[in-house]
């Protein structure tokens, strides 16, 4: 063996060590309780940590642009909750469709439901966040949940995540959904979208103020009223392009205490229903929530090497067993870091897929899922450098060098 193999084959090493740590950390993570399960309902309401008086209010609400598909479902299942001290109010940002008129409809059927209708986008702020800073104004509930349109909540959500809040007496909880797909693009694309977040994310489930990556998802995030204002709410965050990961920033760093967990049984979401819909949004996330064009490279680099290594030398070594008569040691070292590459991989995989409800199944596509992950990574390096337009629900964003709004 020369030096040159030697080197390569530990570094070759050194990528099957971390997906070791990566299955490592999921256990660890999995014994940590990190997925909520619906909690039981009890006649007095009883939380974790609260008292035998009134539970705390919570008010559910929705930003809604042009939702006229899923705006129903996502209400319905709001309004449906276990809890007893729920009130829902939905902030109807600018559509042209017929979201206004589905809301409406449930609305007038359900008093707990209030729908707000907002015209006017104002330069600098970001839609998603100027509709929830606009819907929060008035609100005098002890608890806001912020849940995406595309989102259907099961009964007991709202429950568990306020019971586990108060377990874990955290101030700010945001879980993972389960993946409600429908199409091709959706099974094939979307769980390593969310792998990719994972794997720069991933400990914040474990982070409560200022140490370790501050994370929230969007879709799903409860915030105590009090800290919410402490920290200056979605106003705080106007300019950002994706509003969850800088709002949990800021709340980390001004001491609120957060916690992320997965919320598979208690939350599903479906994002988006085609292939344009899959990349133009997860380009728009990677821009928002990286924010960093070092951050992006890292990651095709590891997608490439890390995930496509095996795939691209495996059927060399096979050929190569087929057609030479002399195989050296360096060929066996070879084929044994290539399975064990393989299987720590897939393994990473499985149990991941597994943990936002994915069709594993396609995982049998995965170099392919890796292909269009980087391209989709790469077009986000490339509106960080180059395009600095983000458009977004009719709504186009110049961004600057750190994806902030230009205002």
């Amino acid at each position: 063996m020369d030096w040159t193999s030697l080197t390569l084959l530990a570094g070759w090493g050194v990528i099957c060590n971390v997906w070791a740590v990566l299955l490592y950390a999921q256990r660890v993570a999995l014994r940590q309780g990190i997925m909520l399960k619906p909690r039981e309902h009890t006649e007095d309401n009883t939380l974790s940590g609260v008292g035998s008086g009134a539970p705390p209010s919570v008010c559910i609400l929705i930003p809604a642009r042009n939702e006229e598909e899923s705006i129903g479902a996502s209400l319905t299942g709001a309004l449906a909750q276990d809890y007893p001290r729920v009130r829902v109010v939905v902030a109807d940002d600018r559509s042209d469709d017929t979201t206004a008129a589905v809301a409406d409809a449930i609305a007038a059927k359900d008093h707990r439901l209030q729908v707000l209708r907002i015209d006017h986008l104002p330069k600098g702020w970001l839609g998603k966040s100027h509709a929830l800073w606009t819907a929060t104004r008035g609100v005098n509930d002890d608890w806001l949940l912020f849940v995406d349109a595309d989102c259907t909540l099961q009964p007991g959500a709202v429950r568990a995540a306020l019971d586990e809040a108060h377990r874990r007496d955290v101030s700010m909880l945001s879980l993972w959904p389960g993946h409600l797909a429908g199409s091709f693009w959706e099974h094939t694309l979307v769980p390593l979208c969310a792998a990719v977040m994972a794997l720069w994310f991933g400990r914040a489930n474990r982070s409560r103020t200022g140490s370790g990556p501050a994370f929230a998802n969007g879709q799903f995030i409860l915030f105590r009223r009090d800290e919410y204002e402490r920290i200056g709410g979605h106003e705080s965050v106007k300019r950002a392009i994706i509003e969850d990961v800088p709002l949990a920033e800021r709340a980390s760093k001004m001491g609120v205490p957060c916690w992320t967990a997965g919320g598979r049984d208690l939350v599903g979401v479906r994002m988006y229903k085609d292939l344009a819909g899959v990349c133009d949004g997860w380009t728009r996330i990677f821009v928002g929530a990286l924010r960093s064009k070092t951050k992006m490279a890292l990651s095709i680099g590891w997608l490439m090497v890390g995930s496509l290594l095996p795939f691209v030398v495996g059927p060399y070594l096979i050929y190569q067993l087929t057609v030479s008569p002399d195989i050296d040691p360096m060929f066996w070292a070879s084929a044994g870091t290539c399975l064990s590459h393989l299987v720590l991989m897939y393994a990473v995989s499985w149990r991941f897929w597994k943990l936002g409800y994915c069709d594993r199944r396609y995982l049998l596509l995965y170099p392919l899922s890796v292909l269009v992950v980087s391209a989709l990574l790469a077009r986000a390096l490339w509106w960080m450098l180059i395009r600095r337009i983000v458009g977004w629900r009719k709504t186009y964003y110049t961004l600057d060098s750190r994806a902030m709004i230009v205002e």
